[in-house]
């Protein structure tokens, strides 16, 4: 039987609308649920929050994979080449500060990728980005990649960096923060027996936990991946068995 894996990551900033950084201070509200699970995940940090607690999140990275998801948040959309750059070299130089090594993982703030951003990324040694939405709900909006994309983990042709896509479920429903809040279980559940992808993602803010519905549901979810065969990876691991 072909291996089905999930993807579980955490998108980590400022809380959503605001200034303030309530969702990263709570962030043990999620951890704790990754690890009664057993979940590994990588935790895309803003460069934000990683001057401000670099002791909490270099202790975080003995259990977690800590990558990259810009400097600022700014939305590359909005920014020129040279600052993009700027946002990369400020994420890098902090990150290689507190942890010794390079970032070898990217996700673009709101998903919002190109392709002059990807070669960005090869230029400056990242291993993979994760921001390309595939597969979207077609009454949904979305600003971020738009276009064909493959379903599952793959090398652009013209870009030798790994694309871990974020993928949804049936119809491209996604199992993201505020999808799960508002949705019922039991649709998930439903969709799961209609199908089952080959590669899935489970990913959240860290404002998620603003909301209790979200903190109820996600051990729910979790139980109904394992139950459906799910092994969960992080960034590095799909990377490392990709390679």
């Amino acid at each position: 039987m072909p291996i089905k894996t999930c993807f579980a990551s955490v998108d980590i900033e400022r809380d959503l609308g605001a200034k303030t950084f309530s969702g990263v201070e709570n962030l043990d509200k999620i951890l704790s649920i990754f690890e009664k699970n057993n979940i590994p995940a990588t935790l895309f940090v803003t460069g934000e929050v990683l001057q401000q607690h670099p002791e909490r999140f270099q202790k975080l990275s003995g259990s977690y994979e800590i990558a990259c998801h810009g400097f600022t948040h700014r939305f590359w959309n909005t920014l020129d080449s040279q600052e993009r750059q700027k946002e990369l070299d400020d994420f890098s130089a902090l990150y290689q500060q507190i942890f010794q090594k390079k970032p070898i993982g990217f996700r673009a703030p709101s998903h919002v990728i190109d392709q002059q951003g990807m070669e960005l990324l090869l230029e400056n040694g990242f291993l993979y980005d994760s921001s390309v939405v595939p597969h979207y709900p077609p009454f949904k909006k979305y600003r971020g990649y738009k276009g064909r994309a493959p379903l599952s983990p793959y090398y652009p042709a013209s870009v030798n960096i790994l694309e871990i896509p974020v993928a949804g479920q049936f119809l491209g429903i996604p199992l993201a923060g505020a999808w799960i809040r508002r949705l019922p279980v039991l649709v998930y559940r439903i969709l799961f027996m209609i199908c089952r992808p080959r590669f899935i993602t489970l990913s959240m803010h860290s404002w998620d936990i603003f909301d209790q519905r979200f903190l109820v549901k996600l051990p729910l979810i979790i139980k109904l991946l394992k139950q459906n065969q799910y092994q969960f990876s992080n960034g590095k691991q799909i990377f490392e068995n990709r390679k």
